[in-house]
Formats: structure tokens, sequence, C-alpha cells
């Protein structure tokens, strides 16, 4: 994945500045954020960290509006752009306290229990626990994440099961999913899937192969909705324990979504 900034986000970025906007131009917020950050180590959830950040800018005198404008910028690129998903990603995987459950999700074991094994396409597989179960059980398993720490982890982790994957570095944006290619697809605590991303499932999907999907809850079923095309195995949206932060409970949404057609 590129590890520079699409040039539509400098150009608005500069634009800011030549409208005389208060605050450096962002280039420079992102710049002075990321050599902050890389000094840092994670001991517990990353935006706790990141929003730390405004006890250093106070402490360097910057205005609180000024303040609020700059994590605003910090938070976009850190979102919105392949550099800033990298950098996020990197730092939770590279902690040394993981704030996940490095077990399979349970909903995957379910979904796949009894099902002829086959090709798997792991959405965002961050240190591999769900793509080293699927080829403990013989399917050919492609992962991608943009942390290429992640990828790392997941190679080892891979490798230590005895098993192989096939781990890419990559934003969601930028791979590659096919047409009629995979039996399973999985994505589980990456972000609440679009309708582009609906359509490009799809797609990737072979009749008969199913999307399996679990987050924090999204607001009025959204999820569901989203994948109407598919025939609805499993959804449910409700309190339960997260494998993402477990030691809190929440809404969780799950969902097993088959493609009945080619």
């Amino acid at each position: 994945m590129t590890r520079r900034f699409a040039g539509c986000v400098l150009c608005a970025a500069f634009t800011n500045a030549a409208l005389g906007q208060p605050g450096v131009d962002d280039y420079t917020v992102w710049k002075a954020f990321r050599k902050w950050f890389a000094t840092r180590k994670l001991s517990g959830k990353p935006w706790d960290l990141i929003e730390s950040y405004r006890g250093e800018l106070s402490g360097e005198g910057v205005t609180k509006p000024e303040i609020d404008r700059r994590m605003k910028v910090i938070w976009r690129l850190l979102w919105n752009t392949p550099e800033g998903v990298q950098v996020f990603w990197d730092k939770v995987y590279g902690s040394d306290r993981p704030i996940y459950i490095d077990k399979p999700t349970a909903l995957l074991v379910s979904a796949v229990a009894g099902r002829k094994p086959g090709k798997a396409l792991d959405f965002g597989m961050g240190q591999g626990r769900n793509s080293v179960f699927l080829a403990l059980r013989g399917w050919d398993v492609t992962g991608f994440d943009p942390s290429d720490v992640a990828v790392r982890a997941a190679q080892a982790n891979a490798a230590k099961a005895g098993v192989k994957i096939h781990a890419i570095i990559s934003a969601d944006d930028r791979f590659d999913f096919g047409e009629t290619e995979w039996d399973l697809i999985v994505m589980t605590y990456v972000r609440d899937p679009s309708p582009t991303d609906a359509q490009r499932i799809w797609r990737a999907l072979k009749p008969g192969g199913i999307f399996v999907y679990e987050n924090g809850a999204s607001k009025d079923d959204a999820t569901r909705k989203t994948f109407f095309r598919f025939r609805i195995l499993r959804y449910e949206n409700m309190e339960g324990v997260r494998d993402w932060n477990p030691e809190f409970k929440g809404k969780v949404e799950r969902l097993v979504a088959e493609k009945v057609s080619s």
C-alpha cells in the first residue's frame, strides 16, 4: 500500500492554509502528530492515546479552538487516508497489550461448521486469528490488512500453527476482490460495511458463497438492510461480549448472508 498522502488530501491541506484558516496547514499538523505518535507505546485503547495528544498541544501553548481543529484533522487523516489507516493499525497490532481476543470469532466457527472448505477471503485480517482457523480446517485462505505489523503477525501465527495463508498488505479500496472468486468472505471488527462493500462482496462471492460479519452494532439494523440482496442466514443485534475490547459489554451485530444467485 502507498505510504504517501493521496494527492487530493494534500491539495485540501494547502487550500485550507491558502484560504487563511487559523493555525498551521494540515500536512504540518499530521507530520507533527506522526512524530509524537511514533514515540508512544500503546497501553490501552488507541483512541485514548490519540486523544492524549491534546495535552501535548496544550503544553505547547496552542489554543483550545486550534487544538480542536488539529484533532479533527488528525482523526480525519487517520480514518480516511491509506497512510493514516496504516499508522493507526500498526500501533494497535504493535502493542504488547492486545485489546482483542486472539481466538477465532465464534460466529465464523459456527458458520463454517459442516461446510465444505473452499476459497476464503479475510477482509481486514489483523493478526490472522480467523485466517489461521480456516486454514487449519482445510480452507485456501487469503487475507489482507493495511497494517504491515498485523500481516507479519498473521504470517508468524500461521507458521506457528503449521499452515499456509496468503497474507497481503493492502487497504480494502486497493485490494482486488475479483468476481465469483470466493466461497467465503469474513469481515470482523473492521468497520461498518457500506453499500459499496455489499456490491463488491456480492460480485466477489461464488453462488452459494457466504459473507460472515461481526462488529459493534450499527444503528437501525443498517447492516442487514445493506445486504438486502443476500439470503440472510443469521442476523442479530444484541448485547454481548465483543472480541474487540472484551472487558466492555455492548451491542454486537452479527450477520451470515448467502449469495443465492450468480
